[in-house]
C-alpha cells in the first residue's frame, strides 16, 4: 500500500466506508473519529488497514483472501500520512487490528499529535480550514 495513494488530509468517516466497500481492502478500522458539532463531518486521522493478499486463494473455511497486511497510519499535520506499522495478516486478525490502534496511540502520545491532545476537535477543525485556504 503506497502512502501516496491516501488524500493529503484526515479521512472523512464515510470515506473510510466507501474504502470499507469498495473490495480494494480486505477491511477499513477507523482507529479515531472526531465529530463537529452542528455539521456532519466526521474525521478520522488515524486508521488500521488490512489490505488483501497478493494471490486471489481464498480459505475454503472462511472466504477470506489469504495472505495480506494489517497496516496502520497515523496523520501528522507537517508529514501528512505516516505508517506507523505494517505487518503480514496472520490467523489472528482482530488481535492485530487492535495491536495496531494500539501503537497508533502510542505514537500519537510520542510524536504530540496535535489531534490527539483535549483540544483534538479545535485542531483538527483549524488544521482543516488551513488546508482549505
Amino acid at each position: 500500500m503506497q502512502l501516496s495513494t491516501l488524500p493529503d488530509r484526515p479521512f472523512e468517516l464515510a470515506e473510510l466506508r466507501e474504502l470499507n466497500e469498495s473490495g480494494r481492502f480486505r477491511a477499513v478500522f477507523p482507529a479515531g473519529v472526531f465529530d463537529f458539532e452542528g455539521t456532519d463531518a466526521k474525521l478520522v486521522p488515524a486508521v488500521v488497514l488490512v489490505t488483501p493478499g497478493d494471490g486471489e486463494e481464498r480459505d475454503e473455511n472462511d472466504g477470506d483472501t489469504a495472505g495480506g497486511r494489517v497496516v496502520a497510519v497515523g496523520y501528522d499535520f507537517e508529514e501528512r500520512w505516516q505508517r506507523i506499522s505494517s505487518e503480514p495478516a496472520g490467523e489472528r486478525v482482530q488481535e492485530q487490528v487492535e495491536q495496531a490502534a494500539a501503537e497508533l496511540r502510542e505514537w500519537a502520545a510520542e510524536t504530540d499529535q496535535r489531534w490527539a491532545m483535549s483540544d483534538g476537535a479545535t485542531a483538527l477543525a483549524e488544521h482543516m480550514g488551513a488546508l482549505e485556504e
